[in-house]
């Protein structure tokens, strides 16, 4: 099992609240767990550094080491990364039971990018994070709880400005072509901006062809192979 969930996780659908003042609060509890788990890696780290072993045999080094690390886990497992590390659990009904979160995660970047990837807000990379979501989804398939939701979020992403792994998003489209899907990628494919239509084209194009592997580098392979590079 992949995750170590503390608590209600409800709050953290705060953190795309259209309200500012949810939003705010969610945000300040969010950092403050973030920081909290840096710190308990920053205590660890030293007790390693003292120990000289990550398992420090000392008795009274030991006990400070499993209570840095005790810490460390408590506070990551009330952080919305926890509940994204749910999409790589053991369990399948884990996996379905959270996958809201890994879909809000996605949403919080769409909707509130400079939230998303303040280093504040962050563990690690919020670009690794990304990619290793949209990878695991078009690897291993879009959760049931999760599927309705995936056209309108992929409509949003083709409509923006790119952003980094964006490309990814492609991948999923194998999982979600449904009726719903299709209809959002006609409705792309009369939009004003040139660059949305091509994208749309693009989306189809993918969708009839499910059993090839989408790429970085496919997007610029379409574009060559029927000029409209």
């Amino acid at each position: 099992m992949a995750t170590e969930l503390v608590g209600d996780p409800a709050w953290v659908r705060g953190l795309v609240s259209r309200d500012d003042d949810v939003r705010r609060e969610a945000l300040d509890r969010h950092r403050e767990l973030v920081k909290a788990a840096v710190d308990a890696r920053h205590w660890s780290n030293d007790v390693l550094r003292r120990a000289g072993h990550v398992w420090p045999t000392e008795p009274h080094l030991a006990a400070e080491m499993d209570q840095a690390l005790a810490s460390r886990r408590y506070h990551r497992g009330q952080t919305i990364f926890e509940l994204v590390g749910s999409l790589w659990d053991d369990d399948p009904e884990v996996r379905e039971r959270y996958a809201p979160f890994v879909l809000l995660y996605l949403v919080w970047e769409g909707r509130y990018p400079d939230d998303w990837r303040a280093p504040g807000n962050n563990l690690l990379s919020p670009w690794g994070r990304k990619e290793s979501v949209l990878r695991s989804l078009a690897r291993d398939g879009v959760p049931e709880s999760i599927r309705p939701q995936m056209p309108d979020l992929i409509t949003d992403v083709v409509r923006r400005r790119y952003r980094c792994k964006d490309w990814m998003y492609a991948g999923l489209v194998r999982h979600v072509a449904d009726d719903r899907f299709h209809e959002r990628v006609r409705a792309l494919a009369e939009d004003g901006d040139p660059v949305v239509r091509l994208r749309a084209e693009f989306l189809r194009h993918v969708a009839a062809h499910p059993g090839v592997r989408v790429k970085r580098v496919s997007w610029r392979r379409w574009l060559d192979t029927t000029g409209k590079g």
